[in-house]
């Protein structure tokens, strides 16, 4: 791995001295792409609005938004959407799409206009903003309370609704009762417009495609004369004619808004590793942040995108042991402390406090309104070209130059193309079984073009992205070239130092025999792009199978270490590992010195499979399934070991929590009644949150053997003795099996507390 890094210096006008290592990146002057077509204009409707709308619109966005101007090219759409038009809108992150249908929702005299969003972090986000400018919005999930649902619903029915907007989630658009609600208020008059936001889910050829939003045909259908407007950040031709057909969008009054997807102001970079190593990789990510600092002479904000949870745990951990304010952000952390994390991000980054960098899932950033952001680092490989420049696409929305980095590996392409072929596979057999139509190929085609603009050391990485989203680029014309790039990426400015980067890069042959056949599921808080459908309204939005939230040995706060009390066949000498209490703090621990016990071990490790009679009797469980374990990449003990554990304790958990007479009762005392259907999920987490407790607290295999076993055991105890459930009962409150059924008992509270 290189050790030399190039940063952009923002805030010095010094003169640098010229070497491979320096990059002085200037702000871009504005270009005009005249190889692109902006707006597309058809018929338009009659004026649904007096032309005074457009100042109506014009004075919401100056006093309600205190906004002087449009951006870009806002204000076209503005005025389409007062003229009526079916709207679709094809803009990068960060130009404001947003504005687009909030001004002249906002601005309307009466009526309501329906927003539809896969994304509650979003919702959240945009309900909370529009409140504090005291407009009237409301929003359905499966988050909202009772009361507030009654409240929305009364409101329509009236048909003649207080709320200026409503976000809703595409299932709840489409049941026959909200359709009903709608009828209402078209017959009044008062239906202004639909949006859809994220349009590209719509189609089955773009990135992120889900069913439910391929139904929103039915809005049409139903108020054939009552405007659309659709949004997106990243379709391709294909997928913006997929959307306009399937939401049945008028072509004789459609008008098409494009904005150049090039960011001429971010520095795109490739930095390339071969057989790569975590401890090496997190040490070059905290150099380059450090170098960064030191050329601004201040924090920078950033964000460090992991594809799981436990390395951006690692990461964070790893970045704040070295003296950076990080944070980690994922959905296995509770919302309090997220929402904690996104306020002290959004003041950081300028040297006054707060939190400069999160090491976060593909769950951060949706919706975020920060300017500032100088640098976006891809920790690993994305699974689209789409999602990339979507994420990079959060730097520098105030047009200061600011640096994108992606760490590439081709054994981390291995990983990536065995989970998205896999995950193809099963959706193929899906179709069928549905006798529905086949998959595209999407998925595949835009990892695939990921990976050749990384490995690609020729083409400009501006170019190679404008290219992809259907821009028709001449590289031959040196001064169309100059428009997208002016040595603005690693291939431009420093053409001979990326080859000889590139030529690090492991064979093909050699990463594929390094990477296990089998791929889990790779992708932690998948497009978190957090659905908000009925599927999370039990769950707080846990996905299925989730993971732990962050590792206890790297929380900032206090904590309760879970030692484990040694073996009885351990010496005498173990006797003085007692558990401990206390506070711990934290940075992860790469090495541990063996416990001094471990010597004497002489249990044997049994794998406590179920006798075939109670095999029977259980529910059933995915016994096959390869859970995905934190820190998937420690050496420390083999994976297999560690697989089998956290296999023999998820089974254990299952037996005593999943039937039985008592189940609903020990459920009751873990969360006043938890859904059935969401019992699965957190005893999924408490096993990966077990097992990694007895990997961070075990140097040895064969003290990791003793205490999963013992966790094994404290699960059967909770489920034989009544007792156990509560504190100095049991029993013997002495026993290492009471001692371990209180350890499993504090894991189940915390993993059901954050539900």
């Amino acid at each position: 791995m290189d050790s030399d890094c190039e940063f952009p210096e923002y805030l010095t006008q010094e003169e640098v001295p010229h070497d491979e290592s320096s990059s002085v990146l200037h702000t871009p002057p504005a270009v005009s792409y005249t190889n692109l077509v902006g707006v597309s204009h058809s018929k338009a409707r009659t004026l649904r609005r007096e032309p005074s709308g457009l100042v109506d619109c014009r004075r919401v966005l100056t006093r309600t938004f205190g906004h002087s101007e449009y951006k870009g090219k806002q204000g076209e759409v503005v005025e389409a959407a007062v003229r009526g038009a079916d709207i679709f809108v094809l803009a990068p992150t960060g130009m404001g799409k947003s504005l687009c249908f909030q001004v002249p929702a906002v601005a309307e005299m009466h009526g309501v206009t329906i927003v539809v969003s896969p994304l509650l972090a979003l919702m959240k986000n945009q309900v909370s903003g529009l409140r504090e400018k005291n407009v009237p919005v409301a929003s359905l999930t499966s988050e909202t309370s009772p009361t507030e649902k009654n409240d929305i619903v009364r409101d329509l029915a009236s048909g003649h609704p207080v709320n200026r907007l409503l976000y809703i989630t595409p299932e709840k658009l489409c049941t026959s009762e909200f359709i009903q609600i709608l009828r209402t208020i078209y017959e009044q008059k008062e239906l202004n417009r639909l949006v859809i936001d994220e349009a590209h889910c719509i189609s089955e050829w773009g990135h992120d495609f889900r069913s439910e939003y391929r139904k929103l045909g039915i809005f049409r259908r139903n108020f054939p004369d009552i405007p659309i407007m659709a949004l997106t950040a990243t379709a391709t031709p294909a997928v913006q004619l997929d959307i306009i057909r399937s939401l049945g969008m008028s072509e004789e009054h459609l008008v098409k808004v494009t904005h150049p997807f090039n960011r001429a102001n971010l520095f795109y970079e490739v930095r390339y590793l071969s057989a790569p190593d975590a401890l090496s990789q997190m040490a070059d990510i905290s150099d380059y942040i450090f170098t960064l600092y030191e050329r601004r002479k201040r924090p920078s904000s950033g964000i460090v995108y992991c594809r799981t949870r436990a390395a951006c745990d690692d990461l964070s951990g790893f970045l704040r042991g070295k003296g950076l304010n990080s944070r980690p952000y994922h959905r296995g952390i509770s919302s309090a402390t997220l929402d904690k994390t996104l306020k002290d991000w959004t003041r950081g980054g300028a040297g006054n406090g707060g939190v400069d960098v999160v090491c976060a899932t593909i769950a951060f950033g949706l919706g975020i309104d920060k300017s500032d952001v100088r640098y976006i680092i891809h920790y690993d490989l994305p699974k689209s070209l789409e999602g990339y420049y979507q994420e990079t696409g959060r730097a520098g929305r105030d047009g200061s130059p600011s640096k994108c980095v992606l760490y590439y590996s081709r054994e981390d392409v291995v990983r990536v193309k065995r989970w998205v072929s896999g995950s193809h596979t099963k959706r193929t057999s899906a179709a069928d079984k549905a006798n529905g139509p086949a998959p595209s190929q999407r998925a595949i085609d835009s990892l695939t073009s990921l990976v050749q603009f990384a490995e690609s050391t020729e083409i400009c990485r501006h170019v190679s992205i404008c290219r992809y989203f259907g821009e028709p680029i001449d590289t031959a014309d040196e001064n169309m070239v100059r428009t997208y790039c002016n040595k603005m990426c690693d291939i431009c400015k420093y053409p001979d130092k990326t080859k000889r980067r590139h030529k690090k890069l492991s064979s093909e042959e050699y990463a594929g025999s390094q990477v296990p056949a089998h791929v889990a599921h790779y992708y932690d808080d998948d497009d978190d792009l957090p659905r908000a459908g009925p599927s999370r309204a039990n769950s707080n939005n846990y996905l299925k199978n989730d993971s732990t939230v962050w590792k206890k040995n790297f929380r900032d706060s206090e904590v309760e270490p879970r030692f484990k009390r040694p073996r009885a066949e351990q010496n005498d000498q173990a006797g003085r590992f007692k558990k401990a209490k206390g506070s711990s703090s934290s940075t992860p621990s790469f090495g541990t010195k063996p416990f001094r016990s471990v010597v004497d071990l002489k249990k044997p490790f049994k794998t406590p499979f179920l006798s075939s009679a109670a095999a029977e009797a259980a529910p059933e469980v995915e016994t096959d399934a390869e859970i995905m374990l934190e820190v998937s990449f420690s050496k420390k003990i083999e994976a297999s070991l560690r697989q089998t554990a956290a296999t023999a304790i998820r089974k254990a958990l299952h037996k005593v929590f999943m039937r039985g007479p008592d189940v609903d009762d020990m459920w009751m005392r873990l969360g006043a009644g938890i859904d059935p259907k969401a019992r699965a999920s957190l005893i999924d987490a408490t096993a990966n949150s077990l097992e990694f407790t007895a990997l961070s607290m075990c140097s040895t295999a064969a003290g990791y053997e003793s205490r999963t076993e013992g966790t094994v055991d404290g699960v059967r105890f909770l489920g034989e003795n009544k007792g156990a459930w509560a504190t100095g009962a049991g029993h013997n409150s002495d026993s290492e099996e009471w001692e371990d059924a209180q350890e499993v008992l504090v894991a189940l509270r915390e993993v059901c507390g954050r539900r």
